[in-house]
């Protein structure tokens, strides 16, 4: 053995007994350019910084997505953190922020790591979608396509360089950071589908307005994590295009939970989703717009409604009353539109409830 390897790292690098980061040999402004993370390789007690190269554009060159990584001192959990699916929910970037200005690896057992701008193209275009430029362009909604294909379109590329590079092998549990889309607004939401194992303790460790059961979405980032074994709920943090202070402060809350939870930093956890009251309902409807007009909502986040209540109205641009809207059962309001201006299909009200029927048991 010791004339065919000259030391036993070169043994283990040879062999690919030992994974390591796979570095481009690139640097932007002192920041490491990466095609691959491996925990493993990074040195403990530390905060790390790299940006991943992601897919190509048209004038072959990359988009580069950042990466933080706390690796604690000692050994433990691996928690992610996603921001930046959509490019125009913004509040997740200053959650993860917010987590790595406080956080101190010499004190963290195991590690955390955050990707902030996942979707790089749409981060430019205050877009949902991620930006196809073949074919006069396009967009492709960036949370219907994980875990990507690596010979797919670059918004397919882009997922599976994030997913396999970052994800794949480095994380335990992943919470995807999302707001609602532009002209709508959440308050502090979360999606969980409570049959895969820890999903129910992580949501509600959060202190959050509404919880929905859902049985996933496919092609959804949560729903490509639970698939591949790392527990994942997608956290709705209020409106787009904005931040949100006391939003982002509870969510911060329900991250610092997490962390003191599992063990990963001493301490109580604080307030969660049973001492905020969190609304968990397992159905959900979404009243939208009939025709174009300019929409009245007469409801506001979190509130209770009967069945039959007017939600909405909308009017034409002489301020004739051209549409009303009304609850078809007695729920909770988890989201509202914020944009009067409403084009046939879009979303004036989104309602929750608690629907006992047995179909219904892990979300509708």
């Amino acid at each position: 053995m010791k004339r065919l390897c000259a030391s036993l790292l070169l043994c283990l690098t040879a062999t690919g007994a030992a994974a390591a980061t796979d570095y481009t040999g690139d640097s932007i402004d002192g920041v490491k350019v990466i095609r691959k993370l491996d925990l493993a390789d990074l040195a403990a007690g530390k905060t790390h910084r790299f940006y991943l190269q992601g897919a190509s554009n048209g004038v072959g060159q990359h988009w580069l997505v950042p990466v933080l990584v706390a690796k604690g001192s000692k050994p433990g959990k691996r928690l992610g953190l996603q921001a930046g699916v959509h490019g125009d929910e913004l509040n997740g970037t200053r959650l993860i922020h917010r987590v790595f200005e406080t956080l101190d690896p010499t004190a963290l057992s195991g590690s955390v790591i955050a990707i902030i701008g996942a979707n790089s193209t749409g981060l430019l275009a205050n877009s949902r979608y991620f930006q196809l430029q073949h074919d006069s362009g396009g967009g492709v909604d960036f949370n219907r396509i994980w875990p990507g294909k690596a010979d797919g379109n670059a918004a397919e590329q882009q997922v599976h360089r994030i997913f396999n590079g970052i994800w794949s092998g480095n994380a335990d549990t992943v919470i995807d950071l999302h707001t609602q889309s532009t002209g709508t607004a959440y308050p502090l939401y979360i999606y969980a589908d409570y049959r895969v194992a820890g999903v129910k303790t992580l949501a509600e460790l959060f202190p959050a307005d509404i919880i929905k059961i859902d049985p996933g979405e496919p092609g959804a980032a949560e729903q490509a994590f639970n698939d591949a074994g790392m527990a994942s709920i997608t956290l709705e943090i209020g409106a787009a295009k904005v931040y949100q202070p006391e939003l982002i402060a509870r969510a911060l809350t329900g991250v610092d939970n997490v962390l003191k939870h599992y063990g990963m930093l001493s301490g109580k956890p604080g307030r969660d989703a049973r001492a905020q009251r969190s609304f968990i309902g397992n159905q959900t409807r979404s009243i939208r717009a009939e025709s174009g007009g300019f929409a009245e909502v007469l409801v506001a986040l979190n509130q209770d409604v009967k069945a039959g209540q007017l939600l909405a109205v909308q009017r034409n641009g002489f301020g004739d009353i051209t549409a009303r809207y009304t609850a078809p059962f007695d729920a909770r309001i988890a989201s509202v539109g914020t944009d009067p201006l409403r084009e046939p299909g879009s979303l004036l009200v989104r309602l929750i409830r608690i629907n006992t029927d047995a179909a219904c048991g892990d979300g509708c």
